[in-house]
């Protein structure tokens, strides 16, 4: 999914059991957080992937693309950098 992350600085996301969604072109300083169940993400060019759970967050440190999975039913939302 490619959203345009210039214009928002907040953007949600619901996800499915399973469900994957690749977001494209994302900034570094970008801050993913789980507001729901759990989700897996990886990022570009990082060999390290991410288990988060409600209320814990990852900061994007590289421009490219991050896949975030839903371990079960999942939220999240991305806050753009100030």
């Amino acid at each position: 999914m490619n959203l345009p992350w210039t214009k928002y600085k907040n953007v949600s996301m619901n996800l499915q059991p399973h469900q994957v969604e690749k977001l494209e072109d994302v900034k570094p300083g970008m801050t993913v957080v789980c507001d729901a169940g759990i989700i897996w993400l990886t990022e570009s060019n990082d060999p390290q992937d991410y288990a988060l759970r409600p209320g814990h967050s990852v900061i994007i440190r590289k421009k490219g693309n991050i896949l975030v999975e839903a371990v079960n039913e999942a939220g999240f939302h991305i806050i753009y950098p100030n």
